[in-house]
């Protein structure tokens, strides 16, 4: 987690791009370790070593949050949101040896949801609790992601989570956070923050999954991906 040169290890896969060509980012907090995960490991379910290793759009079409991610990139390149299988299969987003886009974490331990942290947690890091962890991560990791960042020039980070901002704000070299744009979709409102003032361009967004405010909902993703679109007019697509 340390080494800089390891750090496109740590993250889920695809292309981090260089300032000639560039990738959207995908940046999450935090691997996601589903229920539906426990059970198939519990039960001894097998994926294929290779579809791990390759991160194949197969195996992340099975994921509701990759899902997700499937129908923002789509819409961001101007396709229904709807659409994303046929994107997805198309441009392969995140698999390992495509190019074009990237998907990482800001912190690599995966965990079922925020708050937890348990014995296997201790095990694996060291760490008592989860804010030392974090906090270790802040200073230990987060320059790591900042410089990779800086030498890859992503044409956009998208970053998902709106409890971690500051945080997103400290690794994108963003000086404060772009205004929040509010929407409604159902009765429930979705905030996102989309802006360039720092070091690449960013969108900051709703989890991918679930929860009343989340981006869960083809409407949802279709209307912050029109306002990213609409705020980043010089920012290419693809």
């Amino acid at each position: 987690m340390a080494d800089r040169s390891n750090f496109p290890e740590t993250c889920d896969g695809g292309d981090c791009g260089s300032p000639s060509q560039r990738s959207i980012w995908l940046l999450g907090l935090e691997p996601g370790w589903s229920v539906q995960d426990q059970i198939e490991d519990q039960a001894g379910t097998e994926r294929s070593d290779e579809e791990f290793a390759n991160y194949s759009v197969e195996l992340q079409q099975t994921m509701p949050f990759n899902r997700n991610a499937f129908k923002l990139l789509a819409a961001l390149k101007g396709h229904p949101p709807e659409d994303y299988r046929e994107f997805a299969c198309r441009y392969r987003p995140f698999e390992r040896g495509s190019g074009g886009y990237f998907k990482g974490n800001l912190f690599p331990v995966p965990c079922n949801n925020l708050g937890e942290w348990g014995d296997q947690d201790r095990r694996a890091t060291g760490f008592d609790d989860k804010a030392a962890y974090q906090q270790w991560m802040r200073a230990t990791r987060f320059p790591i992601v900042a410089s990779w960042i800086a030498e890859c020039l992503p044409r956009l980070i998208i970053c998902t989570g709106l409890t971690h901002v500051a945080d997103y704000l400290a690794v994108t070299a963003t000086p404060c956070a772009p205004p929040a744009h509010l929407f409604q979709v159902n009765g429930h409102t979705k905030r996102v923050h989309v802006g360039s003032s720092g070091l690449v361009p960013v969108a900051l967004i709703p989890h991918l999954s679930g929860g009343p405010n989340g981006l869960n909902s083809v409407e949802a993703i279709a209307g912050a991906a029109a306002y990213i679109r609409r705020t980043l007019t010089d920012v290419d697509f693809g």
